[in-house]
C-alpha cells in the first residue's frame, strides 16, 4: 500500500465523515484554533522528523511515495502531520460540542409541569 493510499483510507475518509456528520457543529469560529494547532504541529514535528530521516533512524520506500521531497521528508509525511492533526482535532471538537453547548435540561421548568425523567427523584417526590 502506498503512503498516499494509506492517508486516503485511514485519515481523509474519516475526516470527510466527521465533516459531514457534524457539519452543523463546525463553524469557522469553532475551528479557528485548529489553524494555530497546525502551525505548532508543523513547527515541532518537521525538524526532528527531518533529522531522524537524515540520520537513518527511519526512511521511506521510494516505491511507496510520490517522490516529491521537502528536505528529507516526502510530501506525504507533511500531509500526514496536518491531516492527522485535523482528524484528531475535528473528532475532539465534535465530542466537546455536547459539553460546550447549552444543555436543554438546564432550562427552567414550571414546578407542576411533567419533566423528562433522568432517573433521579426530586425532593418533592421523596418527601411524604
Amino acid at each position: 500500500m502506498t503512503y498516499a493510499r494509506f492517508l486516503g483510507l485511514f485519515v481523509v475518509v474519516p475526516i470527510l465523515f466527521l465533516v459531514w456528520r457534524y457539519r452543523r457543529t463546525f463553524t469557522a469560529r469553532t475551528l479557528a484554533p485548529m489553524g494555530l494547532l497546525l502551525i505548532v504541529v508543523y513547527a515541532a514535528t518537521s525538524p526532528w522528523d527531518n533529522l531522524a530521516v537524515k540520520w537513518g533512524l527511519w526512511g521511506f520506500d521510494p516505491e511507496r511515495i510520490w517522490g516529491i521531497r521537502l528536505g528529507y521528508l516526502p510530501l506525504e509525511e507533511y500531509l500526514f502531520f496536518g491531516l492527522q492533526t485535523l482528524l484528531v482535532g475535528l473528532w475532539a471538537r465534535a465530542r466537546l460540542a455536547r459539553v460546550l453547548a447549552p444543555e436543554a435540561e438546564s432550562r427552567p421548568v414550571a414546578p407542576d409541569a411533567p419533566a423528562a425523567r433522568s432517573g433521579a427523584l426530586s425532593a418533592r417526590e421523596v418527601a411524604p
